[in-house]
This record gives structure tokens, sequence and C-alpha cells, in this order.
């Protein structure tokens, strides 16, 4: 697989449509078991709600799954709506549960599938998203004056992230960035005689 739209944190938003309440929370998730945990989490949290459907889409390991419930709403009027949310903004490895409090309105089966797609959307697109892409894992050891140079001069969230930092006589650093940005930052180090440990391959999040 290769780079993907996600959620870098959790997220939940709010809104009220003809006295019922809708809730949507939504997070990054690698596999179906954690999504199912998630689901689990929010309807033991919502447990008087009247609803807490939800929907998923995880790919593991080039295999794309998902699946979606109107727990208890009319067939095709929430789970769905919510997994075409997901689909809309091109997102993967996501799962969104909205919860709704009944306000004692019947809104329809068009009024639920508008209320449970927008509460889905509109949460994933409040969240802080991430682009997710193979990438390499790094460390190594250089002077203040070098570091500040490397940081002026690459963007820390774009270019590579801090996994961990000592400052010490030297600064120690282990860092990740995008397979294809490996030799860039590589070159930085080497062009300087500065060694450069690689540690593996990770997942790379860009912020966006």
């Amino acid at each position: 697989m290769d780079c993907y739209l996600s959620l870098i944190s959790d997220t939940q938003f709010k809104m009220n449509i003809k006295r019922s309440v809708f809730i949507g929370h939504a997070a990054h998730c690698e596999s179906e078991e954690k999504a199912k945990e998630f689901i689990r989490e929010i309807s033991r949290r919502f447990k008087d709600a009247t609803h807490n459907c939800w929907a998923y889409k995880v790919n593991m390991n080039g295999v794309e799954k998902f699946n979606f419930s109107d727990a208890g709403e009319p067939h095709g009027s929430a789970g769905r709506p919510i997994f075409s949310a997901i689909e809309s903004l091109n997102m993967t490895n996501i799962v969104v549960v909205v919860t709704r409090y009944f306000g004692g309105i019947k809104l329809g089966v068009r009024g639920l599938i508008d209320a449970y797609n927008s509460t889905a959307r509109k949460t994933l697109e409040m969240g802080q998203k991430g682009k997710y892409c193979p990438g390499k894992r790094f460390s190594i050891e250089i002077d203040y004056s070098m570091w500040n140079t490397f940081i002026g001069k690459f963007a820390q969230g774009k270019d590579f992230n801090i996994v961990d930092v000592e400052y010490g006589t030297s600064v120690r650093a282990t860092l990740t960035c995008k397979s294809e940005n490996f030799k860039a930052l590589a070159d930085f180090f080497v062009e300087r005689r500065i060694p450069i440990e690689e540690l593996g391959r990770v997942v790379f999040v860009e912020r966006l």
C-alpha cells in the first residue's frame, strides 16, 4: 500500500437536528480489531444513547476491509451514510461512530441518511489529518550548530519527524522520514561527515 489519508488523533463533533443530538467520534485504526475496540469503547461510554451507529474502512496488507451497522435505525439509514462519508473524503484506516440521542421528532429515512452522513463527514473534516507513507527510521549524533542548520533546512512534520531526542554535549536524535525523501536527508549528513544509522522501515506520518 502506498500513501493514504487518515486522522492523526481522535476527534469528536456534535450537532443538533430537530431536537435529536448527533455526536460523531472518529479515530485512526490499522486493523479491524482496533476498529471494533473503538466501536465497543464508544458504545460503552454512550450506552444510554438511542443508537450508536458505525462504519470503518481499513487496509490490511494490501487487502481493503470495511463494515458498517445501522445499530437499530431503519435499514440503510445510518451505517452506509457514515461509510459514504469516509469514502467521499478518500480516507483509509478510519473508524467512525455516530451516537444519537432521539429528541422526539422522527426524521424519516431521508432525514436520517442526511443526518448521519453530515455528522460523520463534519467529524472527519474537523480532525487533524495526515498522510501515512512508507518511511525509514534512522539515528544521528550531531553538534548543536549543525542540528540547527538541519532543522532550518528541513521541515519537521513534513520532511522528518522526531521520535526521540537527547540534548547533552551533542544532540542524539532518532528520526523518521518518507522512504522517497531518505536520500536527501542522508546526503545532508554524509556531505558533512556525520554518521547516520538506519534502523529499519516504519510508517511516516506527514501532517497536513
